[in-house]
């Protein structure tokens, strides 16, 4: 599911004091899970590669389908996340090897015909990816009274304020940065799940010249989905959900489910990334939750189409710089 995406909403996670990633054994079968457990009620954890805090979970959902979640404790210090760029397209799993990265998920939107990204991408504090150099968007008349919107969509940004510590936050493209704070790096997408879901405020669903509505990522049907998401108390995610795509009798989860199933986990922040055939997720995990200097793990598509679906850009996870 490749095509635009926009909205606004601001979250700052700010690195407080550390806290430990600790697995807890639990009964959850379902998206439904009750605060103030969240995530922590979740069995069975697998530690990502090479050091602690960082855990993968695979689980069924109430329709049947499966969900990939990776938790990430923003507070330890070891960890950074950030998008990384393809040159053309390639898959997700080719993209984290390469970057060097312990976990990742496919990121934003992009022309499946030319591979040119539809999202605004920054890398190392340059601007690497423009949707208004997309003639796909510009070009396509059915777009133009909605162009704005689509360019001003939610991303998620990695930053360092005034103090050098690290900030994740999710904004609108045009919110403005802070004055002392730098930005890294950014991935725009969206729409932006929570604390709502704002597909028809950023034009995902429309109603276009002709009078007919538009559903650009089919937000009111079951498909597989792509999120990022944040707890008040410090922790990010990162979730895939299969669709049949990816996993036989996996029907995926409409754009509203999937806010829920984040909100149940505990975020008060999240938003979409690309999904249906992009979604994927990459994992490497560790049999020992600390690095004990094993050869790393090669890793592997734990949620994918087969052959795997190229893509234009991922958000991952790897060992922050020491």
């Amino acid at each position: 599911m490749k095509l635009l995406k926009y909205p606004s909403l601001i979250l700052v996670v700010a690195a407080m004091a550390v806290a430990s990633l600790a697995p807890v054994e639990s009964k959850l079968s379902g998206p439904k899970v009750a605060p103030p457990w969240g995530w922590r009620e979740l069995s069975s954890p697998h530690y990502i590669w090479p050091c602690g805090g960082a855990i993968y979970y695979s689980f069924p959902l109430s329709n049947g389908s499966r969900a990939h979640l990776v938790v990430v404790n923003l507070k330890s210090g070891k960890w950074q996340i950030r998008p990384a760029l393809a040159a053309s397209t390639a898959p997700t799993s080719e993209i984290a090897l390469k970057e060097g990265a312990s976990a990742a998920v496919n990121g934003g939107f992009f022309n499946l015909s030319d591979g040119v990204s539809a999202s605004y991408v920054v890398l190392d504090g340059k601007e690497v990816g423009n949707p208004r150099t997309n003639q796909a968007l510009t070009a396509n008349p059915r777009l133009a009274p909605f162009l704005e919107t689509i360019f001003n969509r939610s991303e998620v940004r990695f930053l360092l304020d005034q103090n050098g510590k690290p900030i994740c936050q999710i904004a609108s493209h045009t919110a403005p940065v802070a004055r002392g704070w730098k930005l890294l790096s950014s991935l725009q997408s969206g729409p932006r799940l929570l604390p709502q879901c704002t597909d028809r405020e950023e034009a995902f669903l429309r109603r276009e010249a002709d009078g007919k509505d538009a559903d650009s990522i089919g937000a009111k049907k079951e498909a597989a989905r792509t999120a990022f998401g944040i707890t008040a108390d410090g922790y990010a995610m990162l979730l895939s959900v299969s669709g049949n795509g990816q996993e036989n009798g996996s029907t995926g989860l409409t754009l509203a489910a999937l806010a829920d199933l984040l909100r149940n986990l505990g975020c008060s922040q999240a938003i979409n990334l690309d999904g249906g055939a992009s979604t994927t997720m990459f994992v490497r995990l560790s049999p020992v939750n600390c690095d004990q200097g094993l050869t790393p793990p090669p890793g592997s598509a734990v949620c994918a189409r087969s052959p795997e679906t190229r893509v234009k850009s991922i958000l991952l996870i790897q060992p922050a710089a020491k």
